[in-house]
């Protein structure tokens, strides 16, 4: 358990996100920093990373006790960061903050994970439908789904980073985690490429975490985080209709896990749009990638 040094470039501040944690959240050497926008698979991955640290299924692994959500501005940050302090397994922690304002450190591992940003809209107006108080987020989506997908496509980037949700936000999440890669120590994933080859991507997070991988055991988390499996769990657990829950329905966390959520909702132009945005700020390759992940097409 090796305290690192860190640098950070800057603060983001919105509903959702306090950076200030990260001046007093000491790092470690083997620290695993699950960095990605909101909806975008962050939960899934959360669950395989702490499987593989414990090294077995576990069941909800990735809560919010056990890989806190650690700049979330809403909850006790330097309590959490202190519950984390006193641990002595390897540490997994959750933010959404673009990679400019966190603790950035060459010892650490930084996994981040991205999805067809118009996914991650839908899906999240569904995140935001389902929570019991959405009044400081439910503006964002309003009725006619259309005037919401506007405010996406043209809603500027602000010090609140990806609190903005926008493409904007998205796009620079996105470009300050290929501005660390070239460190080695960045790893990029993609919501289509686990939903293709779940084993294969399990395989490889477990070599970059230097984890020893039995083939029974691969089987297992395979098995442990599929969509159905941990819908299933969620719907299992007695949280799902707690009146601690944030949610309506804890279930419907794990709405569908589908891709193309705009069909039969948005028209060919709107997607134009949507392409015209993210060439605007983006080269092909990694709009591309950002859209479909390795396989880099529908």
């Amino acid at each position: 358990m090796i305290e690192v040094q860190t640098e950070r470039l800057r603060n983001y501040v919105g509903p959702l996100t306090n950076t200030d944690v990260w001046e007093y959240y000491k790092c470690r050497s083997d620290d695993v920093i699950v960095n990605t926008p909101p909806k975008s698979g962050t939960t899934w991955m959360l669950n395989i990373v702490m499987m593989l640290i414990h090294g077995r299924v576990v069941p909800d692994a990735g809560n919010r006790e056990d890989a806190p959500w650690l700049d979330a501005a809403f909850r006790d940050r330097r309590s959490i960061a202190a519950s984390q302090c006193r641990l002595e397994r390897r540490r997994c922690i959750k933010s959404h903050t673009p990679m400019d304002g966190i603790a950035y450190g060459s010892e650490l591992t930084y996994i981040v994970i991205y999805r067809h940003p118009v996914d991650v809209h839908f899906s999240l107006r569904s995140h935001v439908e389902n929570m019991k108080d959405n009044s400081g987020l439910i503006y964002m989506f309003p009725p006619d789904e259309r005037t919401a997908f506007e405010r996406f496509l043209d809603g500027p980037l602000t010090n609140s980073g990806t609190d903005d949700l926008t493409v904007s936000s998205i796009v620079h999440h996105y470009t300050q985690a290929r501005k660390r890669q070239p460190k080695g120590n960045v790893h990029f994933f993609h919501y289509a490429d686990l939903s293709r080859d779940l084993t294969g991507q399990i395989a490889r997070l477990a070599d970059i975490l230097k984890i020893s991988l039995p083939p029974q055991t691969l089987n297992d988390l395979t098995e442990a985080n599929t969509f159905a499996s941990m819908r299933k769990v969620a719907e299992a657990s007695e949280m799902r209709f707690h009146e601690s829950s944030p949610f309506r329905d804890q279930a419907d966390f794990f709405a569908s896990g589908t891709s193309n959520k705009w069909e039969g909702r948005l028209t060919c132009e709107d997607m134009d749009r949507y392409a015209a945005t993210c060439a605007s700020l983006l080269s092909p390759e990694d709009m591309a990638w950002l859209n479909w992940g390795d396989q880099r097409k529908p």
